[in-house]
């Protein structure tokens, strides 16, 4: 054998075991990437599913607020409602003619609970309409004196007798009977 043909099968054989190598490395690293990528499509699908879970957490927590807020904001819409009807009740008192003003406060002296006693009246009261408050109630056997001093009300009265005071002013006598009609007044207002 010539050195010719050594050197040729060495080559030859070289070369072999190169493309055995090469071939082992690409079939390896086409192994290593098929790997990698369902590695990676596994922790994608993984992340995905992650924020589809909190994203849907973070909207019903939100929606949840939202719904909370709208019951708030209908509950304080609605205490309003009812807070007006009782300011238009007040009012409603106040700009009664003053006949059945004098009714109305003379039925509400005869019905407070005591028979006798100092009346007084917010100064406009006790001018325009306490003397004939007092004089009906009396007639109803009652023995009420109107008093010279007055209280810092709006309407109604307060009643001294000894060491009792009873107040009835317009707006104690409304916070009286609000939370018995308070039912009522919303059933009216929103059924």
């Amino acid at each position: 054998m010539s050195i010719e043909k050594i050197t040729e099968k060495i080559l030859s054989e070289a070369q072999g075991y190169a493309d055995n190598a090469v071939a082992e490395a690409r079939k390896q690293e086409a192994e290593i990437i098929a790997k990698a990528q369902a590695d990676a499509e596994k922790i994608l699908l993984n992340v995905q599913n992650k924020i589809k879970a909190e994203s849907e957490k973070v909207f019903s927590r939100r929606n949840s607020l939202a719904q909370l807020e709208t019951r708030k904001m209908l509950l304080k819409a609605k205490q309003d409602a009812v807070n007006e009807c009782f300011e238009r009740a007040v009012a409603e008192v106040h700009n009664m003619d003053e006949e059945k003003y004098i009714e109305f406060l003379a039925d509400t002296l005869s019905d407070i609970g005591v028979k006798c006693g100092e009346v007084l009246f917010n100064a406009k009261d006790a001018e325009a309409v306490g003397e004939k408050v007092v004089v009906l109630a009396n007639e109803k056997g009652n023995n009420f004196c109107l008093s010279s001093k007055t209280i810092n009300a709006s309407g109604g009265f307060k009643v001294v007798a000894g060491k009792v005071e009873i107040t009835a002013t317009i707006e104690s006598i409304i916070e009286d009977i609000k939370e018995e009609i308070t039912p009522d007044v919303v059933k009216a207002l929103f059924e």
